[in-house]
């Protein structure tokens, strides 16, 4: 493997971002202009993934490619510059150990998504066939664990046993969550704790983990620890809620995977679980398809599919995903005016109107 240290070394990350002007990220939701906040560090981050992730088996090397040159919305790494950057002692001024952060918070998801491929049996992600689909199962496995071995050698690089601590909560959340996820398919009884709690595993742990461990090395106070702490579990939850939501509104030419495959693997998200809690003739056949398994075949899907998008599930589900917007927004009133804040808040909004 590349050095880290070579890469940072060569490129500019302690640009000043004085003078970036809050009305850049004003208005309709931005992704890009909050790119533009750390584009430095986030080139960084692009270079570690695009080109540091080398292995000595070709074959490997590969897969690594197919797997990073894909894209994705790096939203991870994002949150852990834009937190970071928010409470540096100097405003904007970050260390390598916050690229590291953010490599490794990229890593992990990273690796999650090879491994959900292979439970969920997937075989489109991101517009392009999975790992698992385009080869086996073992290989996606084996990729997935490559990714966690790696991140997990960025992890001991920060040296922070606070930081490693909240890391090893997330890899534990991930699986726990994966877990409930996995124990609670086809079932039609509507528990909101238990779908949140899920969420937090799936997603929010590590939404969390990201905005604030910058925080703490930054040395930050443990109110604005634990405010960052709160964003990104709320944005997280959010987000994950958005998730579920786009499996049943999204296409497969905006999200990169099947509409309703969710629902098809029985997973009853939010959507669904607002037609079921109901007690009306449509709950009755959402029921109806759950149970006998018909929503996983074409026709029963479609028809599932027809009942949330036609009573009330979608935009239920909308009002409770703003829910968790406005409460990590919320968690931001006491951290320090700048650009990065703003950013962190237009970052909530987006998430909200996000259609990939």
């Amino acid at each position: 493997m590349k050095s880290l240290d070579r890469i940072f070394d060569n490129r500019r990350v302690m640009k000043s971002a004085q003078g970036s002007p809050s009305a850049t990220i004003a208005g309709t939701p931005s992704l890009s202009s909050l790119f533009d906040l750390v584009s430095d560090e986030m080139s960084l981050v692009e270079d570690w993934l695009k080109s540091n992730l080398i292995d000595d088996n070709t074959f490997v090397e590969e897969l690594l490619k197919q797997i990073f040159h894909a894209g994705g919305k790096r939203i991870r790494p994002l949150i852990v510059l834009l937190s970071s950057k928010a409470t540096a002692r100097e405003t904007g001024k970050l260390s390598r150990l916050h690229i590291i952060l953010a490599v490794l918070t990229e890593l992990i998801h990273t690796a999650s998504l090879v491994h959900d491929d292979v439970i969920d049996k997937a075989s489109v992600r991101r517009g392009q066939e999975t790992i698992n689909k385009k080869w086996n199962d073992r290989i996606a496995v084996l990729m997935g664990d490559l990714l966690f071995a790696q991140a997990s050698i960025c992890l001991a690089r920060i040296m922070n046993p606070v930081v490693v601590g909240i890391y090893g909560q997330v890899l534990g959340d991930l699986c726990s969550g994966e877990i409930k996820q996995m124990r609670q398919q086809f079932q039609t009884k509507v528990d909101w704790d238990a779908y949140i709690e899920k969420s937090v595993g799936k997603t929010a742990s590590l939404f969390s983990a990201g905005s604030h461990s910058g925080a703490i090395l930054n040395g930050c106070s443990n109110e604005t620890i634990q405010n960052l702490k709160d964003y990104g579990l709320n944005l997280g939850i959010c987000f994950q809620i958005v998730d579920d939501l786009l499996d049943i509104t999204g296409s497969q030419k905006e999200t990169g995977k099947a509409v309703g495959s969710d629902l098809r693997n029985g997973v009853v998200t939010a959507p669904a679980m607002f037609i079921l809690e109901a007690g009306d003739a449509n709950s009755a056949r959402l029921k109806e398809l759950i149970d006998t398994r018909a929503i996983c075949e074409d026709a029963g899907a479609e028809e599932a599919l027809a009942i949330i998008r036609n009573n009330g599930g979608v935009e239920k589900t909308v009002d409770l995903a703003r829910s968790y917007a406005d409460k990590a927004i919320e968690s931001l009133k006491d951290i320090k005016d700048s650009s990065y804040k703003d950013g962190l808040a237009t970052l909530a909004n987006y998430v909200m109107t996000r259609t990939t």
